[in-house]
């Protein structure tokens, strides 16, 4: 079983396992978690995500404790990058309509930071220097001890969240029998770059592309599975005015958005699990906020 934690569940772990919180129901959580991951049972995986809103702890101490244990939980097992997927997904959705010949290797898990970013990480270190070069990278503690920054970023959380504020104009400019082709617009513009990658490595012009027309371009979209998905929340935010972007919505939809396609089970916070009980939702994983489920497995 693939199981993807948001991060504040991935905060509420690491206070069961530092003693935050003392409940018997906290310990029974951390101790048949562990042996599940250490029997094989379950996988739990990191997203860059992950390693993305951990380095932005400030708290040294705090952030050491945290990635130590995401990294005993999840072993550096890490979800395959954002760009990586959306690629697999678009050459397997092409090849509905082209003959793609240079199909990139993909594979969904993997391990430790470079498979999470997408980028080799060449280095000749045995491999328990690299496990704990790899370890650091979470816990923001240097191989001499020594503490890395942490690194806080806003420009593109603040950029995602402030078009998510301007969808609802679509409400006002365009008829209601025109949103739909709004937002499948939206959704191939988003993965432009990937698609032109593969247009170039595959020689398919743009004149062929364009010809696939309005409906297979639409068949296209709902072949991949990230992009029905970001098609499902770009969705719930056009038809439900009350639902108000927040800041953290780049993460919950590049993570969670991902993980409820490729993984078996999501366990996040109330906002993102509502929005995915809304009629609409076709995603391979069971979404729940409570964390409690993890006494089942």
């Amino acid at each position: 079983m693939l199981i993807y934690l948001d991060q504040n569940k991935w905060i509420a772990l690491a206070r069961m396992l530092y003693s935050k919180d003392k409940s018997q129901l906290s310990k029974t959580i951390v101790d048949r978690t562990l042996k599940a991951v250490e029997d094989g049972r379950i996988i739990i995986v990191l997203s860059a995500i992950h390693y993305m809103e951990t380095a932005r702890i400030s708290n040294s101490d705090r952030r050491k404790r945290l990635g130590k244990v995401m990294w005993k939980y999840s072993m550096g097992r890490t979800l395959a990058s954002y760009e990586k997927i959306v690629i697999h997904e678009l050459e397997t959705a092409l090849s509905e309509f082209f003959k793609i010949k240079n199909k990139t290797p993909f594979q969904l898990v993997g391990y430790g930071v470079s498979h999470a970013f997408g980028e080799p990480l060449n280095t000749t270190f045995p491999k328990f220097i690299e496990e704990i070069i790899e370890e650091s990278i979470l816990t923001g503690e240097g191989t001499n001890v020594e503490e890395m920054p942490g690194l806080y970023q806003t420009k593109y959380r603040e950029n995602f969240k402030n078009n998510l504020e301007k969808l609802p104009s679509i409400r006002e400019t365009l008829p209601r029998n025109k949103w739909d082709d709004c937002l499948y617009a939206i959704c191939i513009t988003d993965i432009k770059e990937p698609l032109k990658g593969i247009m170039l490595s595959e020689s398919i012009s743009p004149e062929q592309f364009g010809a696939l027309g309005p409906e297979n371009l639409r068949k296209l979209v709902d072949l991949m599975p990230t992009r029905q998905m970001d098609l499902f929340l770009h969705k719930q935010v056009l038809q439900n005015p009350s639902l108000k972007p927040k800041i953290t919505d780049l993460e919950d939809w590049a993570g969670l958005g991902v993980a409820t396609q490729y993984c078996d089970l999501v366990i996040c916070e109330k906002h993102f699990q509502a929005m995915t009980s809304r009629k609409g939702y076709r995603g391979k994983a069971q979404v729940t906020k409570d964390i409690e489920v993890l006494t089942e497995i």
